[in-house]
């Protein structure tokens, strides 16, 4: 039977349970590969279908893979081998005016026939306005939350493609914002080094379930 990321890409690829445990943290990756563009869209689409808060899709990106790009973004990144190497570098960013999308996202369900211009309605006039009142704080760590699922479905789908990749939390964030002159709502969140490993990633270990987890 196969797994949820042939549905998803339409393709023969690796089983779910090869991706999830085959990708691994990849810091040198091969200068010769490039990726096009549309592959990039393509993965950054596939990537979308990530789940988010009231399903309002927080998350933007800067995708950096000229030689001008990646020597700006390096200037605010610690990461200079993974910068340096990989076929392109993603910048994750959150929008903490995410709720403006509002009106796209859930007037495209309606169009689509998905739910009725009522209840449309209902979640405007009841949801809304809450998340409009979220505090400063709690906004950017949801915003967070949604990014890193986000993030998440990216790097296995690149995995799933065979292509590699490192998720960064190491860089300079005021610095992004400065350089690639983000507006006030753009927050960024997380770098994604993306590219064909030269090296294997290095194994790690992971700690048993049975250590972690507490039944009730």
């Amino acid at each position: 039977m196969r797994n949820f990321f042939n549905a998803l890409l339409g393709k023969k690829s690796l089983d779910f349970f090869e991706v999830i445990k085959g990708r691994k943290s990849v810091k040198y990756f091969d200068t010769d590969v490039k990726i096009k563009r549309e592959e990039i869209i393509e993965m950054l689409d596939e990537a979308n279908i990530a789940p988010s808060s009231c399903n309002l899709q927080p998350w933007r990106y800067i995708v950096v893979d000229t030689p001008e790009g990646k020597e700006k973004l390096g200037s605010a990144n610690y990461n200079k081998i993974q910068n340096e190497t990989s076929a392109a570098m993603i910048i994750v960013l959150g929008d903490l005016n995410y709720y403006n999308k509002f009106d796209e996202i859930y007037g495209e369900a309606v169009e689509k026939g998905y739910m009725t211009q009522e209840v449309k309605d209902g979640f405007e006039k009841g949801m809304v306005p809450q998340l409009e009142k979220i505090p400063v704080d709690k906004n950017r760590e949801g915003v967070y939350f949604d990014c890193g699922l986000w993030t998440m479905q990216f790097t296995n789908i690149a995995y799933a493609k065979g292509y590699d990749t490192n998720i960064i939390g190491g860089f300079m964030r005021d610095k992004v914002a400065e350089l690639f002159e983000l507006e006030e709502n753009l927050v960024p969140v997380m770098l994604i080094a993306l590219g064909k490993k030269e090296k294997d990633g290095r194994p790690s270990v992971r700690v048993k379930a049975e250590k972690l987890v507490r039944f009730e």
